[in-house]
C-alpha cells in the first residue's frame, strides 16, 4: 500500500525520468542534423576538388567560386543556428529552474498541509472522545438515530408502495375501457355528458365493472401519496434532532479548537493550490518552447532550411553537372577516388536522414508521453489525492503502470483509471461519520478531502456498517473506511 504523497512521488520521479530521455533524443537528433549539414559540406569539397583537377580554369574557376560561397553562406547560417538553439535551451533552462524552485517549495507547502491536517485530526479525535462521555450527547444522539431509523422505513415504505403503484396499476391502465372512462371522470363530480354520452358510457361501466375498479385504482394512487406525505413529516421531524444533534457537535469542536485547525489547514491547501497554479504556468512555457525546439530536431527551422537550399542550389547549378559528365570520360585514378569518396557521402547522408526521421518520430511520441503524464499528475493534485488520508491499495500494480508507461505500453487514461481504482480514504484518528456524520445528511466532521468545500466527496450510506455513534462502540470498530476510485 502506497500513500498518496508517496504515489506523486513515484509520479514525480517517473516525469523526471521520461524528461531526461527527452533530452538525450533532442541531443541526437540535434547532432544528426548537424552532421547532416557537414556531409553536404564535405560533398560540395569534393566537387570542387574534382573541378580544380579536370575542367578548363573557366568553369572550374565558376564551379570552385560558387561552392566556396555556398559554404560560407552555410557556415554563417550555422553558427546562427546554434546561437538560437544555445539561447531557446537556456530560456529552457531558465524555465525549468523557475518549476524546479516551485516544485521544492509546493513539497515544503505539502508538508505544511500534512502537519495542519494531522492536527485538526488529533484535535476532531479528541472532542469526540469527549462527547462519547457526554451523557446529554449521548441521549440527542439516541434520538436523533431512532427519529432517522423511523424516517428510514417510512422512506422504503412508500418506495415499495410507490413500485406497487406502478405494477398494481398496469392492468387498470391497459384496459381501454376503464382508462376511458377515467379520464373522463365517471362516477366522479367532474362527469359531464347528454344523455346518450351517459347512457352509453353506463353500458361500458357495466361491461368492465367500472366503479368497483375505480374504487381500487383510487385507492392504489392515494396510499403512495399519503405515505410520502407521512415520510416527509418524519423526515422533517428527523432532520430537526439531527441539527439539535450537530449544534452540540459544533459548540464542543468551537470550545475545542477545532475551527482554527480548519482554517489553517484550508490556507495551507490554498497555498499549495496557487503554487500548482504558478507550476502549470511554467509547465505551459516549457511547453511552448520545446514545441519551438521540436521545429530544430525536425529539421523544419529557417536555418537548417537555408543551409540544405543552399548547398542544394550550388549542387544544381548547369556547370556541375558538366562537371560530373566530365568525369565519366576520364580515368585517372586522383578523380575515381574522389568519385568514390562522393558516393560514400551519399550512402552517409541517406542513413543520416534516416536515423533522424527514426529519431523525430521518438521525439514526438516522447514530448507526447511526457504532457500525457503532466495532465495526469495536475488531475492526481486537484483531487487532492496526496492528501494524509490517501492511500492506494495496491502501489507494485502503479509501479509497473508506471514503468509500462515510460516504455510505451500503458497509456494516460489506464494510469489515471487505475490510480482511481486502487485508491482509498483511511481513517487516522478521528472519525468522519462519528455522531451526525453518519446518517448521511452532512456531519459535523469535515476531513479535507476533495471536493465540497473540505466535506467528505461521497455521500455517506445511512444504515450501513459506517455508522458509529456513542451508543454503538463510540469511534467505530475496525480500520478505516473506504470508498471505490473517483467517487
Amino acid at each position: 500500500m502506497w500513500t498518496g504523497r508517496q504515489t506523486l512521488g513515484s509520479i514525480d520521479n517517473t516525469l523526471k525520468q521520461l524528461r531526461e530521455q527527452f533530452e538525450q533524443i533532442d541531443t541526437q537528433i540535434q547532432a544528426s542534423s548537424r552532421k547532416m549539414v557537414e556531409l553536404r559540406q564535405q560533398e560540395g569539397a569534393r566537387y570542387k576538388n574534382l573541378a580544380r583537377i579536370r575542367l578548363d580554369q573557366l568553369i572550374s574557376g565558376e564551379i570552385v567560386n560558387g561552392l566556396d560561397t555556398a559554404d560560407r553562406r552555410v557556415t554563417e547560417l550555422l553558427a546562427d543556428r546554434d546561437r538560437a538553439l544555445a539561447a531557446l535551451k537556456q530560456e529552457i533552462e531558465q524555465a525549468r529552474t523557475q518549476e524546479s524552485l516551485l516544485a521544492k517549495k509546493r513539497e515544503e507547502q505539502s508538508n505544511e498541509v500534512a502537519t495542519a491536517a494531522e492536527k485538526l485530526d488529533s484535535v476532531e479525535a479528541e472532542v469526540q472522545s469527549e462527547l462519547e462521555q457526554d451523557g446529554a450527547y449521548q441521549v440527542q444522539f439516541e434520538t436523533a438515530s431512532k427519529s432517522d431509523s423511523v424516517a428510514r422505513h417510512s422512506e422504503e415504505k412508500t418506495a415499495r408502495s410507490e413500485e406497487d403503484r406502478v405494477t398494481k396499476g398496469r392492468p387498470y391502465e391497459e384496459d381501454p375501457l376503464f382508462s376511458y372512462l377515467w379520464k373522463r371522470g365517471y362516477g366522479t363530480s367532474r362527469y359531464s355528458g347528454n344523455p346518450l354520452t351517459r347512457f352509453l358510457d353506463s353500458r361500458v361501466a357495466g361491461l368492465c365493472s367500472f366503479e368497483e375498479a375505480r374504487q381500487n385504482y383510487s385507492m392504489l394512487l392515494e396510499i403512495p401519496k399519503r405515505l410520502r406525505e407521512h415520510a416527509e413529516r418524519l423526515r422533517s421531524a428527523a432532520q430537526k434532532e439531527l441539527e439539535i444533534l450537530k449544534a452540540m457537535e459544533e459548540k464542543a469542536a468551537e470550545e475545542g479548537g477545532i475551527p482554527s485547525k480548519r482554517t489553517a489547514l484550508e490556507e495551507a491547501v490554498q497555498r499549495t493550490d496557487k503554487t500548482d497554479i504558478e507550476i502549470r504556468g511554467f509547465e505551459d512555457q516549457i511547453q511552448g518552447l520545446q514545441e519551438k525546439r521540436a521545429s530544430f530536431a525536425e529539421g523544419k527551422d529557417t536555418y537548417f532550411r537555408t543551409c540544405i537550399d543552399t548547398l542544394s542550389s550550388a549542387f544544381q547549378r548547369e556547370n556541375l553537372g558538366a562537371l560530373r559528365q566530365y568525369v565519366l570520360t576520364t580515368s585517372t585514378s586522383e578523380d575515381d577516388v574522389i568519385v568514390y569518396e562522393l558516393s560514400e557521402l551519399n550512402e552517409n547522408e541517406k542513413e543520416v536522414e534516416n536515423a533522424i526521421g527514426q529519431n523525430r518520430q521518438i521525439y514526438e511520441r516522447q514530448l507526447s508521453r511526457i504532457r500525457e503524464l503532466e495532465g495526469v499528475r495536475s488531475r492526481y493534485k486537484q483531487k487532492r489525492y496526496d492528501d494524509i488520508h490517501s492511500v492506494f491499495q495496491n502501489g507494485d500494480l502503479i509501479s509497473l503502470l508506471l514503468s509500462q508507461f515510460v516504455s510505451g505500453t500503458a497509456g494516460g487514461d489506464a494510469l489515471w483509471h487505475t490510480l482511481q481504482q486502487e485508491h482509498r480514504y483511511r481513517r487516522i484518528r478521528s472519525n468522519p461519520v462519528f455522531g451526525s456524520g453518519g446518517f448521511g445528511w452532512g456531519g459535523t466532521w469535515r476531513l479535507p478531502f476533495p471536493g465540497g468545500g473540505g466535506s467528505m466527496p461521497f455521500p455517506i450510506p445511512r444504515g450501513g456498517g459506517w455508522r458509529h455513534g456513542p451508543s454503538r462502540g463510540g469511534m467505530g470498530s475496525g480500520g478505516g473506511f473506504r470508498t471505490g476510485g473517483g467517487v
